[in-house]
C-alpha cells in the first residue's frame, strides 16, 4: 500500500473495522493513496494486522459504498479513480436541486404550504417504508 501504515488498537472504543476505514479513507484523502493504487487482499491485510478477515471485508465493504474503493474482480480490491463529493459539497448540490425544485413548481402555480406538504407526504413514506434509507420507494 505505497508508503502508508495501518495499526489497528484494540484498545479503543473504536470498533477495528471502523479504524481501517477511517485511516484508508484518510490517506485517500490526503492523497498518500493515489487513484487506482491496489489494496492488500483481504486476507493479507488481516493477516498482516492479526485481525479476522471478516473485520478487514467490511472495512473494504464501507468503503466501497462510499465511494473510496473499487472491487475489481481478478484486479483486486483498488482506489477509487474519482472520490466521493465531500459533505458541503453534497449539501449545497441538495439545496440547489431543491431551489430549482420549489422554483419550478411555484411556477406551476403550486403554494409553499403545498410544496411543504407534499415534500413531506414523500419524505415520511420514504422513512416508513425504508427505514435503513437505501431506495426509494415507487408507486406506479
Amino acid at each position: 500500500m505505497n508508503s502508508f501504515y495501518l495499526v489497528v488498537d484494540a484498545g479503543l472504543e473504536i470498533p477495528p473495522y471502523q479504524q481501517i476505514v477511517e485511516q484508508i479513507r484518510a490517506a485517500i484523502e490526503r492523497k498518500e493513496l493515489p487513484p487506482d493504487s491496489p489494496l492488500p487482499t483481504v486476507r493479507q491485510l488481516a493477516g498482516d494486522l492479526g485481525i479476522a478477515p471478516n473485520t478487514v471485508a467490511r472495512a473494504y465493504a464501507e468503503l466501497q459504498s462510499g465511494g473510496y474503493l473499487i472491487g475489481d474482480g481478478r484486479r483486486g480490491t483498488r482506489v477509487a479513480a474519482e472520490l466521493p463529493l465531500d459533505r458541503r459539497t453534497r449539501i449545497r448540490r441538495l439545496r440547489d436541486a431543491t431551489e430549482k425544485f420549489v422554483d419550478s413548481q411555484r411556477h406551476r402555480g403550486f403554494t409553499r404550504e403545498e410544496i411543504g406538504a407534499a415534500l413531506g407526504r414523500v419524505l415520511g413514506t420514504y422513512d416508513a417504508a425504508n427505514p435503513a434509507g437505501r431506495s426509494l420507494p415507487l408507486e406506479i
